[in-house]
C-alpha cells in the first residue's frame, strides 16, 4: 500500500460505533437490532425484524415513508425506530419509545475489534493527538471514557447528541479540530462510513479521511482527493509515520 506523504498529521480522530468496535460484538445487524429491543422490554423474532426492515426499505424507496435509510441525527433514528416498531405492529410505537430504544443503544456491551488497541497504542507511542467523533446519544460518554480514557482525554471526545452536531456536518468536525488545539489539515479522521466519515471529514477541511472498510467487498475504482480505503486499523499508522517522514 502507498502512503502519501502528508504535511505531520498531529491528531488521528475516530468514529466509534463499527469502527472501533461494535455493540455486543461480531453479530448481524438483525441480530443486534433484536437485542436492543429486548433491552427495553420488546420481544420480536429476527425473522419479523428483517421483515420489517424490508418494508421499510421498499416503502421509503416508493415514496411511502419519510427517509432516510440510514439516518444519522437523534431525531431521524427516533422516527426510525417508530418505522420499524410499526412495521412490527406495535400498538404504540410513539416517539417516546423511539426515543427510550434510541437511548438504550449506548448501554449494549461493545466489543472492540482486535486491532483498535494495539492501533491506539502505536499512535500515542508516535506522540499524536487522538479524539473521537460519534453520532451517538450523551449516554456512550460514560463507556467511551472508562473504554478509551488513557488514549482520549474527555475534552477530545464529541457526541453529537451532547451539542446538536452531527455528521457529515463540517461543524463538527472543525469543533474536534479546536477542541485538539490543531490546525485542520494536520488532522485525519478514520470511521466506516464513506460519506458521513471519510468525506465528511475531508470536505471540512481535514487533510485525509480515511475509510475503514471491513466488508471484503471489492473496493470501487476511484475514491476523490484526501479520502483513502482501509481495511483494518492497523493500517492507519503508516500514514502518520510517513507523514512525519
Amino acid at each position: 500500500m502507498n502512503h502519501p506523504i502528508q504535511p505531520g498529521i498531529k491528531a488521528v480522530l475516530f468514529d466509534w460505533d463499527m469502527t472501533l468496535g461494535a455493540a455486543l460484538g461480531n453479530i448481524s445487524s438483525v441480530e443486534r437490532t433484536a437485542a436492543l429491543l429486548r433491552h427495553v422490554g420488546l420481544n420480536y423474532s429476527i425473522e419479523a425484524i428483517e421483515s420489517a426492515r424490508t418494508q421499510r426499505q421498499a416503502r421509503i424507496e416508493q415514496g411511502q415513508l419519510p427517509g432516510p435509510l440510514a439516518p444519522q441525527t437523534k431525531d431521524g433514528l427516533i422516527v426510525y425506530y417508530q418505522q420499524l416498531l410499526a412495521l412490527l405492529d406495535h400498538p404504540q410505537p410513539s416517539a417516546d419509545l423511539g426515543e427510550q430504544v434510541y437511548n438504550a443503544y449506548a448501554h449494549l456491551p461493545f466489543v472492540f475489534y482486535p486491532d483498535t488497541l494495539p492501533t491506539f497504542r502505536a499512535l500515542v507511542a508516535q506522540g499524536v493527538h487522538l479524539g473521537i467523533i460519534t453520532n451517538h446519544s450523551p449516554a456512550i460518554r460514560p463507556v467511551i471514557e472508562a473504554e478509551l480514557g488513557v488514549f482520549v482525554v474527555p475534552g477530545a471526545i464529541l457526541i453529537s447528541g451532547e451539542i446538536n452536531l452531527y455528521k457529515p456536518e463540517p461543524a463538527i468536525f472543525r469543533q474536534a479540530a479546536a477542541q485538539l488545539q490543531t490546525p485542520i489539515g494536520h488532522c485525519l479522521y478514520v470511521g466506516d462510513n464513506l460519506e458521513v466519515d471519510a468525506l465528511g471529514a475531508v470536505g471540512a477541511g481535514y487533510g485525509l479521511g480515511l475509510w475503514c472498510d471491513r466488508s471484503a467487498q471489492p473496493p470501487p475504482k476511484n475514491l476523490p482527493d484526501g479520502v483513502h480505503r482501509i481495511t483494518d486499523l492497523e493500517q492507519v499508522i503508516p500514514y502518520v509515520v510517513d507523514g512525519r517522514q
